[in-house]
């Protein structure tokens, strides 16, 4: 399947192969992989993961496809290649089985320190009430519906904090063009709701802080 086509929680802290002209042609492969000259990589086994907003694959190894095998080429520790999934859509993808994640727990354990979220967010990612309203390349930002009798309703995209009760905190991402008595960057309350057949979240003013 297509990166495109993958919900990122299926990705999210697996081991990923990344394969296609095309994501094999975003990277300066020499300067990162030490393999013989006369071998053609078919792409990439990487480490999914969310780095500060942005889901991404970090290279772990070069790799080439045989007789339904993987045969990777570590790439060097001295640089790290992230690649955006925004920037891989088109490749295809398939995530590997645990023993290709052998060679690389070390590397895996430094790249879950580093990114680790606190407790509160990673609990707003395995929600999945709010998957149908999530940034495909931004998991932790969803579209917030803005409404009041004074104004004509909003469309903003919030970074979900945290979540308590089914009431979530997040962080409001883009100024309104109305007043809601709140303005970009500030941190509101949100939840889903119904509005007539369709589910929405929906900005609560009344719980704000």
């Amino acid at each position: 399947m297509k990166v495109e086509e993958i919900f990122f929680r299926d990705m999210y802290r697996q081991i990923c192969l990344l394969s296609g002209a095309g994501v094999v042609a975003a990277v300066n492969l020499r300067g990162v992989f030490d393999y013989p000259p006369d071998e053609k990589l078919d792409g990439f086994l990487t480490y999914a993961y969310v780095d500060g907003e942005t889901f991404v694959f970090e290279i772990l190894a070069g790799a080439k496809l045989a007789g339904g095998r993987i045969k990777i080429f570590p790439s060097s520790y001295k640089k790290s290649v992230k690649l955006k999934r925004g920037a891989v859509d088109d490749a295809e993808l398939r995530i590997v089985t645990a023993e290709y994640a052998l060679p690389f727990r070390d590397r895996i354990a430094i790249i879950n320190d580093r990114s680790e979220p606190d407790a509160a967010r990673e609990e707003t990612r395995l929600i999945k009430n709010l998957d149908a309203f999530r940034h495909p390349h931004y998991p932790d930002d969803v579209v917030v519906y803005f409404m009041s009798a004074e104004h004509k309703p909003e469309l903003l995209w919030v970074r979900c904090l945290a979540v308590d009760e089914n009431i979530l905190t997040g962080e409001l991402l883009n100024e309104p063009q109305s007043d809601y008595g709140c303005h970009a960057g500030d941190r509101i309350k949100f939840g889903v709701a119904q509005i007539g057949e369709q589910n929405v979240l929906l900005y609560l003013p009344a719980a704000a802080t």
